[in-house]
């Protein structure tokens, strides 16, 4: 399925507004997200080298295992990526049981409390395309905590041009407006995020003409 240049100017106008662009500051924990997409264990481990935080939590179930990865759980998979990467084993705890972001942010705190790691700022790394709604949940799973979230420098055509074939990447976009739409609506996110009309549609039109694997996952 190859996008029309209309569809590609809607996935952009998706991309630009579920990607955040936040600062990148030092916390007290740095959260690995899982992912099939691996530039979240390099990403983490570039700053975990630029000294924005001595500790990270990898956390990530069995949903997105990596294509060829040789371990179970997404965390598994990752964590093994920052070992190579020079990150020492001793500064990553892992959680293997979330399978979604509110579980990421849930088993997490489980963790943080058994380890008695008391931390009240973190960093988040994940997807481009789930910065938004890794912060609507963090507003609704951890109001009291300041969250940021940060993913792979790069640019929507960069992102687009790799192994995983653009209408893939666009039904994940449409997966994304559309659960941010539902979510909010359910209560699993922060109940003020509400999708501008022409990104809702645009999503709508997307799904329609066929990008719309992910619309319900």
């Amino acid at each position: 399925m190859i996008p029309t240049s209309h569809e590609w100017r809607m996935a952009l106008s998706l991309w630009d507004y579920l990607r955040l662009g936040q600062a990148v500051e030092p916390v007290d924990l740095i959260l690995v997200f899982g992912s099939h997409d691996l530039s979240v264990a390099h990403r983490a481990a570039d700053l975990y080298h630029e000294n924005i935080a001595s500790r990270l939590l990898v956390s990530g179930g069995t949903r997105a295992v990596p294509a060829g990865a040789e371990y179970g759980t997404e965390a598994e998979a990752l964590r093994e990526i920052l070992i190579t990467r020079d990150v020492p084993r001793t500064a990553i705890a892992l959680e293997t049981l979330a399978s979604n972001t509110s579980e990421n942010f849930w088993f997490a705190a489980e963790v943080l409390r058994d380890l008695g790691i008391d931390a009240d700022r973190f960093l988040v790394v994940q997807k481009p395309y789930a910065e938004r709604r890794i912060i609507a949940t963090a507003r609704r799973r951890w109001p009291d905590k300041r969250v940021l979230v940060t993913s792979e420098l790069t640019t929507f055509d960069d992102y687009c041009s790799r192994d995983i074939p653009p209408s893939r990447i666009f039904s994940m976009l449409v997966g994304e407006i559309l659960r941010l739409e539902a979510y909010a609506r359910s209560g699993l996110i922060h109940a003020g995020e509400d999708i501008p009309t022409d990104l809702l549609a645009a999503a709508q039109e997307l799904a329609a003409a066929g990008y719309n694997g992910r619309a319900l996952a």
